[in-house]
């Protein structure tokens, strides 16, 4: 399988979950940070989804307006840091997260429940070595980036 092929499937998968989320009401960033916030049932901060997301502060902040503008999360101050606040989902917003959020992850599980075992680990395992690789390739493109803008600051 060459690099080309690699990139097409991966479009293919996003563009299902773009139609999808589309079809749910929701941008595909939404739906990223839906399901971030149902799989953290006792809440979480909008600092977690951004990590766990990798989107900026400023487009979760933004999604989370939105879904508390529909009903479906609740904002509490922490006690801790008054500054931050808990995320969590409504009893509209559970609702609504088991179907949009449980129909996706029983579709995610039908194809990898066809897949043998040894096809799941190698897949996974695949999977882990593309990912240090990319990581890898990006932490020394960010490097180089960094060294070029000191440059170009100095002269």
């Amino acid at each position: 399988m060459n690099r080309k092929l690699l990139l097409e499937r991966w479009t293919s998968i996003e563009k299902i979950m773009n139609e999808y989320a589309q079809v749910a009401g929701l941008t595909s960033m939404g739906l990223t940070v839906l399901g971030i916030i149902y799989g953290i049932p006792q809440g979480c901060t909008q600092k977690q989804i951004c990590e766990r997301s990798h989107y900026n502060k400023q487009t979760v902040n933004m999604i989370i307006k939105s879904l508390w503008e529909q009903g479906y999360v609740e904002l509490t101050e922490m006690k801790e840091d008054r500054r931050n606040k808990q995320v969590k989902l409504s009893a509209d917003g559970k609702e609504y997260a088991d179907k949009v959020i449980g129909f996706m992850l029983e579709a995610e599980m039908s194809p990898w429940e066809k897949l043998t075992e040894n096809q799941q680990k190698l897949l996974m395992e695949f999977g882990d070595a593309y990912e240090q690789g990319y990581q890898k390739a990006i932490a020394a493109l960010k490097r180089a980036l960094n060294k070029e803008e000191k440059r170009s600051q100095v002269e």
